[in-house]
């Protein structure tokens, strides 16, 4: 399975997986304490998935934004 390069831990980000085998990309959330959320995406609706992980190979960083 090609992927995009897993950056550091310690840091809020959106990384895509893929392609599998069967077609399907894995979108994954992930904070900086560790937690995480994951998405497969069928092979039907990865058109997208695979322009933006073309364009962020080391995934995108979400900085943290205080409130006012």
């Amino acid at each position: 399975m090609a992927m995009s390069v897993a950056p550091e831990d310690g840091r809020n980000r959106i990384m895509i997986y893929g392609l599998k085998t069967d077609g399907s990309y894995i979108v994954e959330f992930r904070i900086a304490d560790g937690e995480a959320l994951a998405i497969s995406v069928p092979a039907s609706e990865t058109p997208v998935l695979k322009y933006f992980q073309e364009r962020m190979p080391y995934g995108l960083f979400v900085p943290d934004v205080e409130e006012s």
